[in-house]
C-alpha cells in the first residue's frame, strides 16, 4: 500500500517530470528534442495537411569534439543554435518550431507549418527555403565560433513532409519525416556520384587526361632542379579541378585506375618536359606495393622514354599516408632499392607525421602552402619550418617550401632551411609546350 501523502506524490511526479523534460531538452543550445513538441505539431496537423520539415546536420562536428574537447563542441553547437535562432522572420517564417535531433545535441530539427505567406508549402518551396537555410549556416560559418575550426565546418540540410496517416502512430511518423529529411543530402550525394562516377570511368577509358608541370627551384642558385607533374580532366568540366577528381575516384571505386593513367601520362611526358631533371609524380599510397612496380611495368615505360628511376621522385601525401605507414614501409624501401626517390607532401598541416617521417624515411619533405604562404611575417609558421627542417635534416630529407608567392617568402625559406621551392613566385603550372618551346 502506498503511504505517501498527497503532496508527496505530487513532488514525486514533478521531480520525475523535471527529469523527463531535462533529458529531452539540450543545456548547450537551450533548445528542445522534437519529441517534446509532439503535441503541438499534432494540432498543427489539424489545422492544414502537411508540415515542411528541414534537418539541419553539421556534417563534420564529430571531429570538432574529437580535436577540441566537448567544450569546444558544446560551444560550436550552441553557436550554431543562436545563428538558427535568427533565421526565423527571414529564412524561416516566423511559425517555425526549432528543435534538436538529440540530448546532447548534434544536430537541429526546424518544423514549418507553413510559408511566408501563411499558405501550404509546396514542395518548391521547401525545397528553397531548405536551400537559404544551407547557404546561411554556410556563410556563418566564417565567424566566430567557428572561424578557427580546423577542417571548416560543412552544413548538411535536408528536407521532407510531415502529414497524417490514421495507419501509423503519430509519433512513428514524425520519426519517418526527421529521418527521411536527415537522408536526403546522402541520397542525392549518392545519385549524382552514380552520374558522375559513369562520367569519370568514360574519361579514364579515353584517357582524357592532361598534365601540367611546375618547376621546383633550387633557392640557392634559382635553377631549375625538377618538374612536378599536375594532372586535370577535360576543360571547362568538374574534372578539370583535380580535388573533385581524385575524391569522385574514390568514391567509385575508380582510384587505382585513375592513378595508374596520370602516373603513366606523367612519366611519358616527362622526358620531353624535363629533359635530365627530376620527375615529381604524384602516386596514391595504396598503390605503392602494386603490380606495376613490382613487374618492372613502370621501369619499362621509363626506359622507352630514355628515363631511369633515379630521375623519378615518387610523392605521397601526409594526409592520405594517415595511419598506414607501416604497412608502407617496405613497398616505398623497395622503390627506394630500385632507384626512385620519395618525397612526403602536405607536411606541416597539422596532423601527426611523425611516424609517417620515420617509417617512410623519404628524400625530401614538401611542406604545405598553408605554412609557407606569408612565412616572412609569420613568427609562429617560421618556427613550424624550422621545426620541420631539424626533423628532415635527422632523417637526411632536403626540404621544399611549396605555394611560394614572393620573393620574401622564397628568402625566409632559404634561410630556415629549404634547398628548394615552387610557387607562383617562380612559375605556375603550365602545358609541356611552355616548358619545350
Amino acid at each position: 500500500m502506498d503511504t505517501r501523502r498527497p503532496d508527496d506524490a505530487l513532488d514525486h511526479f514533478r521531480t520525475g517530470y523535471l527529469k523527463l523534460r531535462s533529458a529531452l531538452h539540450d543545456r548547450a543550445t537551450r533548445t528542445p528534442a522534437y519529441p517534446l513538441l509532439f503535441d503541438e505539431l499534432r494540432a498543427q496537423l489539424e489545422r492544414r495537411r502537411r508540415i515542411g520539415v528541414v534537418h539541419v546536420e553539421p556534417a563534420n562536428i564529430d571531429l570538432v569534439e574529437s580535436l577540441y574537447g566537448w567544450q569546444a563542441f558544446d560551444r560550436t553547437m550552441a553557436g550554431l543554435a543562436a545563428v538558427v535562432g535568427t533565421l526565423r522572420g527571414e529564412e524561416l517564417p516566423e511559425g517555425a518550431l526549432v528543435s534538436v535531433g538529440s540530448v546532447p545535441a548534434d544536430r537541429f530539427v526546424l518544423f514549418v507549418p507553413a510559408g511566408h505567406d501563411g499558405e501550404e508549402l509546396t514542395h518548391e518551396a521547401l525545397a528553397a527555403l531548405a536551400a537559404a537555410v544551407k547557404v546561411r549556416l554556410e556563410s556563418a560559418s566564417d565567424d566566430e565560433p567557428f572561424a578557427t575550426l580546423t577542417p571548416r565546418l560543412s552544413v548538411k540540410v535536408g528536407w521532407s513532409f510531415l502529414s497524417e496517416d490514421p495507419f501509423y502512430r503519430f509519433e512513428r511518423r514524425v520519426h519517418a519525416a526527421v529521418e527521411e529529411a536527415r537522408s536526403l543530402p546522402d541520397r542525392r550525394a549518392q545519385e549524382r556520384d552514380r552520374v558522375w562516377g559513369a562520367e569519370l570511368k568514360q574519361i579514364i577509358t579515353e584517357a582524357r587526361i592532361r598534365t601540367l608541370w611546375q618547376p621546383v627551384v633550387e633557392l640557392d642558385s634559382g635553377s631549375v632542379f625538377g618538374f612536378e607533374a599536375f594532372s586535370r580532366g577535360p576543360r571547362d568540366s568538374m574534372f578539370e579541378m583535380p580535388r573533385a577528381m581524385f575524391a569522385l575516384s574514390d568514391r567509385v571505386g575508380a582510384a587505382g585506375d585513375l592513378d595508374r593513367l596520370c602516373r603513366s601520362a606523367a612519366l611519358r611526358e616527362g622526358a620531353e618536359v624535363a629533359a635530365r631533371r627530376k620527375l615529381f609524380v604524384n602516386v596514391l599510397p595504396s598503390t605503392l606495393g602494386g603490380s606495376e612496380w613490382q613487374s618492372g611495368a613502370v621501369q619499362d615505360l621509363l626506359t622507352s622514354s630514355g628515363r631511369a628511376p633515379e630521375d623519378v621522385v615518387i610523392e605521397v601525401s601526409e594526409r592520405a599516408v594517415g595511419a598506414e605507414a607501416e604497412s608502407l614501409a617496405e613497398p616505398s624501401a623497395m622503390l627506394r632499392l630500385l632507384g626512385f626517390g620519395l618525397a612526403l607532401d602536405d607536411v606541416g598541416t597539422g596532423r601527426d607525421g611523425g611516424e609517417a617521417l620515420e617509417r617512410l624515411r623519404p628524400d625530401y619533405l614538401k611542406v604545405d602552402p598553408s605554412v609557407v604562404r606569408g612565412i616572412d611575417g609569420n613568427l609562429v609558421k617560421q618556427e613550424i619550418f624550422a621545426t620541420l627542417a631539424r626533423q628532415g635534416s635527422a632523417i637526411g630529407a632536403a626540404m621544399v617550401g611549396v605555394g611560394v608567392e614572393s620573393v620574401e617568402e622564397a628568402e625566409t625559406l632559404r634561410r630556415l632551411g629549404a634547398r628548394y621551392a615552387q610557387g607562383y613566385h617562380f612559375a605556375g603550372p603550365a602545358p609541356r609546350e611552355r616548358w619545350t618551346s
